[in-house]
Parts: C-alpha cells; structure tokens; sequence
C-alpha cells in the first residue's frame, strides 16, 4: 500500500466538472461505516489557515461538500445505473470502503472500475475497516483495487498500490483515519493537515479559556459590587 501523505497530481476538488468532492463506494453490508464518512467528511471544516491556498489537486475549499453516497441496493440489478455512472464522472475523488465483504462485491469493484478507466487512478483511496489485504480467506480489497485498469476498463494483471488509511485494531484511530482520507482528496500531506488541525483547535481553545476567564471575572466583580451595595444598606 502507498502510504499517505499522497499530493500526486490528479482532478481538481472542486470544477464545474467536479459536482462532488468525492464518491464513496462501499458494499451495503458495511453501511454502516458508509453513513459514518459520509457525515465525517460533510461535517469537516479546513482549517482557516489552508482555505484558498492552491494544492496539487486545485484551491483548498473550506468544507468537503457535497460527498455522494450511493443510498440504493444494487443486488437485483444488471449494471450500474444512469446516476451512478454520472455521479462517478462528476465526482473529484473516490473513497473505497474495502473489506471481504466489498472485495467481494461486484458493484464495488465496477466503480472503482469505472473511475480508474476515467484517467483517474491517483484519484482512489481506500478506507481498511476488516479483513487482510493479501489473505485469500480475508482480502479486502477488490480486484479493481488490487490490480491496474487500462484505458479501455480492462482490469490487468499488473499489481496496483492502493492508498489507504486503516481503522482496524492496532492501526489508524477513526479521527486520523478520516484526516488521512481528507488530506487525499485535499491534494495535501497528512502530517501538515494534522498540525494544522491541532493549532485549530489550541486557538479554539485559547478563545474559549478567555472568554471564561471574561466571564469569571465580571460575575466576581457583580458578587462584589452587590455584597458592597448590601453592606451600604445595612449600614
């Protein structure tokens, strides 16, 4: 697997082209995980300091919106439908949710499929949440995600190097597995995204310990003037 940070150049995130930052393909048995990216990564907010900066893959917007997520059961039917095949081409990047149960799903693999035959190879990232990239009874990975797709959607028999973040046991924690996938599709290094984030957050909270402090200070001041005014009265 190639790990992150990845900044090779690719689509922009966001062109008239690009309705969506990314699309996220995953097999119905792990909706779960589906729902919970879909919400990490529409509830995102860049930090201030990166917004409008221009990265490998475009300008740095400041949120990931809108995200697609495939909603319907594709079980039944014959081929990827009209939307997804549109939403596929509209959409800057490409999440794969990869586990034995996407490895083995064949909506999953022709999305992928289908994005890579676009030109857009450097475009895919892949979310590990089970299984063991490599392991016959565990793979996770589906074969358009394991091997190369030529110009014509041939999957061909060359080893690919899928980049992925892990949230398996041991590996990646859920929030530095979501800064990874979010650096990606950014076009920007991980390590600089978390720093970023991490002086986000201490400024945030710099603000809020002074506005605390603000209002300790003028509550003591009150409790004074009213015990002062209380003594006055007594006296």
């Amino acid at each position: 697997m190639v790990p992150f940070p990845h900044t090779e150049r690719g689509n922009r995130v966001a062109t008239p082209q690009s309705k969506y930052v990314a699309f996220i393909s995953y097999s119905h048995a792990d909706e779960a995980w589906g729902r919970w990216l879909h919400k990490a990564l529409e509830g995102y907010r860049v930090p201030a300091r990166l917004v409008g900066q221009e990265s490998p893959v475009g300008p740095i917007p400041s949120k990931l919106f809108p995200v697609f997520r495939d909603r319907d059961e594709l079980a039944t039917a014959h081929e990827l439908g009209s939307e997804i095949e549109k939403a596929l081409a509209e959409s800057a990047s490409l999440i794969v949710i990869c586990s034995p149960r996407a490895a083995t799903s064949r909506w999953v693999n022709e999305e992928v499929r289908r994005y890579k035959a676009l030109g857009r190879v450097d475009r895919v990232f892949c979310l590990i949440v089970d299984g063991e990239p490599g392991d016959a009874g565990r793979e996770c990975f589906p074969d358009a995600v394991r091997f190369q797709v030529d110009a014509d959607g041939t999957i061909i028999d060359r080893p690919a190097e899928p980049i992925a973040a892990d949230v398996r046991a041991g590996k990646d924690t859920r929030p530095d597995a979501k800064l990874k996938l979010i650096a990606g599709v950014l076009g920007i290094g991980f390590n600089d995204l978390k720093q970023r984030e991490l002086a986000a957050r201490n400024r945030r909270l710099t603000a809020l310990a002074s506005v605390a402090i603000g209002v300790s200070a003028v509550t003591i001041g009150l409790a004074v003037l009213a015990t002062q005014a209380r003594n006055d009265a007594h006296a």
